[in-house]
């Protein structure tokens, strides 16, 4: 992921909980995981770079239980989707969320419960 990208959703992010590229061990909840899907340059009928991004990143918002999952989920849709300015250093035109899915596993007493949340970022990162 680019690192601008990363810093500016941590930075929206870190009002809620933490936000990390990868699940602690052993994990801590709440949490906040996310990854870069796919990164999409923009670029005009010549060649050059029209400064425009489009960044596929999925969010998964993790708890020990079900409610808590939904609720961490709300919380970041609510800061996410439809968001229109700053994204760190970069400029967000655009924030849109394109699917979220409930997921769990069982591990032995240890339940995990998650939201995945993909989302539509458009930013000015060229």
């Amino acid at each position: 992921m680019s690192i601008e990208l990363e810093k500016g959703l941590v930075t929206l992010l870190s009002g809620i909980t933490k936000c990390r590229p990868y699940l602690p061990q052993p994990p801590v909840f709440p949490v906040i995981r996310y990854q870069l899907i796919s990164v999409t340059r923009e670029n005009s009928v010549d060649g050059t770079s029209t400064g425009a991004t489009e960044a596929g990143i999925q969010v998964d918002c993790m708890a020990d239980s079900y409610a808590g999952a939904k609720a961490l989920a709300d919380s970041v849709r609510a800061v996410l989707h439809g968001h229109i300015g700053a994204w760190g250093t970069l400029t967000a035109q655009f924030v849109n969320l394109q699917t979220e899915n409930d997921f769990n596993e069982i591990n032995g007493d240890r339940a995990t419960y998650w939201v995945s949340q993909r989302y539509q970022v458009w930013t000015n990162m060229s």
